[in-house]
């Protein structure tokens, strides 16, 4: 789990105290980089993840887009991008809620950090919502070795943004 959160009845101190909720100090943690490095960081796994699959093998990845300084940052479908480019197929993308449905409507069922980050954001004024889904994103490695099974393109591309690679900047960042 990331993060607990302890209340005044288990710990006899006032308020809520936070436990277990940073990556670490490490800074080469995927945590702490840039989205750049993090996309490097996923063709790395995925790529790793394609050799040792078998032909028909699965990998499933969940993410969510987050918000840094008011812009979209569309993980999942950078992740999307990322796992074609690193030679697996998409097979499926689905939707996970975050949330119960309890007489028709849903209940919203955020974490506690996330829920304090979006009170935080709107007593600055920022129109947050929470998000209430994981993108499931579903990969196979090709049943027979194709053009697929190679990586599609290099880091230098992707920096780039070229149409062989699948993730332009542009689609990784979206301004609200």
């Amino acid at each position: 789990a990331h993060g607990r959160v302890h209340c005044t009845s288990e710990t006899g101190e006032r308020g809520v105290v936070k436990t277990d909720y940073r990556y670490g100090r490490d800074p080469h943690n995927l945590a702490h980089v840039s989205t750049d490095q993090l996309l490097d960081g996923f063709s790395k796994i995925l790529t790793q993840c394609r050799a040792v699959l078998r032909p028909g093998g699965t990998v499933v990845v969940t993410t969510r887009p987050w918000r840094t300084h008011g812009e979209l940052i569309d993980l999942p479908s950078a992740v999307l991008a990322t796992g074609q480019a690193a030679g697996l197929v998409p097979a499926e993308r689905c939707v996970a809620l975050l949330a119960g449905i309890r007489d028709g409507r849903l209940i919203a069922r955020p974490s506690f950090f996330h829920l304090k980050n979006v009170r935080d954001a709107r007593r600055q004024g920022i129109p947050l919502h929470l998000v209430q889904h994981e993108d499931v994103l579903v990969f196979t490695r090709p049943e027979k070795p194709s053009a697929m099974s190679q990586p599609l393109c290099t880091r230098r591309e992707r920096q780039a943004g070229t149409s062989r690679c699948g993730y332009p900047r542009s689609h990784r960042k979206t301004r609200l």
